[in-house]
């Protein structure tokens, strides 16, 4: 097997790599671009970090290939498509910087709330003024953590022994997670923002966590709050923080991720005198790059040994090896597994796949890839939609289990025979701290995935696009204020669908729409007398 490394990895790495009888390891860190391209064919293996782009062009030329192995988190650079067409695994290594990055947070913390930089700064210009850089003790503050995953969950842990109180918002934990690191879960963001004295966040950046944090969030905040931003760049409003900082109100801040990196010139965030600015340093340390280095090693050779691997990003010959209809189900079962998160109410505990009908007879879990979880890959699918919406890393086919895993959700999986109304159907059901959700869907002959039921409510929603979704009590003139509150606000529909328990009972209605809602115009719906809940699902 031949391996080609073309950025700088760790040696350690290099050397388990080259340790692999039959193994030929070739470290070349010129081969870029169209270089790369024509030197790509012998090779079964390709590692990488950043400064590799893998494109569709690249992997057209590697006829061998059967791993690319990018030693860190981010697979920017890879055309993930281009290499699950051709059936090549596409792995990462996003556990190799969680102590590293656990440990910026704090340091970031520490520095923040004694001030640490400045009063370097200060005495290196021939000053001594230590009243200038009164600081603040953790010991007795509360922490208010914005995503318990695996880096805050270190967080906190760490914190603890400051003897902080620690407060975490993150509405896909379960509870009992929480309260074995030792943290009070809060219900709301804006509970944690009202009663923390310093805020870190540990969220991904993804269309929810967007500007999770402007104008409205910093004026709900306490006085002199201190914040943290060690996760993802674009979470927080960078110019309003600046405004914050220099009112005061947020006393101080320290951030190592931007909206743009390199951080621009003309970014809000120069010269602001009560901010600590590091260059995206969370994973950068010896220990860090070597764990990396060393995962990624160990991740490729499985891969090339036909063992079973964790880091994948991609889920390759999946598709191409299933039928048009069975692939038609596949893509479907991932969009359950989207809807459903967003329909759900409370922490997901468990997860339960039924699939219905012959069509799903021949177990195919064997042909698609080695992985310890043998799920049918409708499975995967429903998993990778479910959590894709709320991880710190992006979850993808293979991860979505792991990731279902950490966070104390079981899965099963179900056959059944048939049911009343379709001869084959997928059912999805969540059961959470606060109840049940199910959804059930189906293909029919023109392959479009539909969505034939939400709870006990039968429908007919094709699944692509976005809908408003709303329970109502069912009493005539609902549709007409709804429609007339969505053309009022030029906001374009392009379906209806209803359902209802029982003659003038409760009643739902799924609204197709051309784009996205504004907020404001939910709550206008929200606020109708028979209106008795609204949202937006994004398929």
């Amino acid at each position: 097997m031949k391996i080609l490394i073309t950025d700088s990895i760790d040696q350690e790495g290099v050397d388990i790599l080259s340790s692999q009888e039959g193994f030929e390891v070739v470290v070349d860190l010129s081969l870029k671009g169209d270089k790369l391209a024509e030197n790509i064919g012998p090779y079964h293996a390709l590692i990488t970090r950043s400064g590799t782009d893998v494109t569709a062009g690249i992997l057209e030329k590697a006829q061998n290939l059967k791993v690319i192995g990018r030693a860190g988190v981010g697979v920017d650079n890879v055309d993930i498509e281009a290499a699950s067409r051709k059936g090549v695994v596409v792995l990462n290594a996003p556990t190799g910087n969680t102590l590293a990055a656990t440990e910026h947070t704090l340091a970031m913390m520490l520095g923040a709330v004694r001030k640490l930089p400045f009063a370097h700064q200060s005495l290196e210009s021939g000053q001594w003024d230590r009243k200038k850089f009164m600081g603040i003790q953790l010991y007795k503050k509360t922490l208010g953590i914005v995503g318990l995953g695996r880096i805050g969950s270190e967080v906190a842990r760490r914190a603890l022994s400051f003897d902080m109180s620690i407060l975490a918002y993150d509405p896909y934990i379960k509870r009992e997670k929480a309260e074995k690191v030792g943290v009070e879960l809060v219900e709301s963001l804006d509970e944690l923002l009202q009663r923390s004295d310093i805020i870190t966040f540990h969220v991904p950046l993804t269309e929810e966590t967007t500007e999770l944090i402007g104008e409205r969030e910093f004026k709900v905040m306490k006085n002199k709050v201190v914040l943290i931003n060690c996760a993802r760049g674009g979470i927080v409003d960078e110019s309003a923080l600046a405004r914050f900082l220099a009112s005061g109100k947020v006393s101080m801040a320290a951030v190592d991720v931007f909206s743009k990196e390199p951080l621009p010139d003309d970014s809000p965030l120069h010269g602001v005198p009560n901010l600590i600015l590091t260059p995206h340093l969370g994973a950068n340390t010896e220990e860090a790059q070597k764990n990396v280095s060393v995962i990624i090693a160990q991740q490729v050779i499985n891969v090339l040994k036909g063992s079973s691997y964790e880091n994948a990003v991609n889920l390759p010959y999946v598709r191409g090896r299933l039928s048009p209809e069975l692939q038609a189900y596949f893509d479907l079962s991932e969009k359950m597994g989207r809807f459903i998160s967003q329909f759900a109410a409370g922490r997901i505990e468990e997860v339960h796949v039924t699939l219905v009908g012959s069509l799903f007879a021949e177990d195919v879990s064997e042909k698609v890839f080695d992985s310890p979880f043998r799920y049918q890959p409708y499975t995967f699918a429903v998993l990778k939609g479910l959590m894709e919406r709320n991880q710190q890393e992006a979850a993808t086919f293979i991860s979505a289990p792991y990731f279902a895993r950490e966070r104390g959700i079981s899965i099963t999986e179900a056959k059944a025979d048939r049911v009343k109304n379709y001869s084959d159907l997928i059912s999805v059901k969540v059961v959470t701290d606060k109840g049940n959700s199910t959804v059930e869907g189906t293909v029919f002959a023109d392959l479009r995935g539909r969505v034939t039921a939400v709870d006990q409510f039968r429908v007919d929603l094709v699944a692509e696009g976005t809908f408003l979704f709303f329970t109502n009590q069912d009493r005539p003139g609902v549709i007409g204020k709804v429609g007339t509150i969505l053309g009022k606000n030029r906001i374009n529909v392009a379906g209806f669908y209803l359902g209802r328990e029982s003659y003038q009972g409760s009643a739902v209605g799924f609204v197709a729409l051309d784009g996205r809602m504004p907020e404001g115009v939910l709550k206008e719906i929200v606020d109708l007398e028979e209106i008795l809940a609204a949202k937006e699902i994004v398929l």
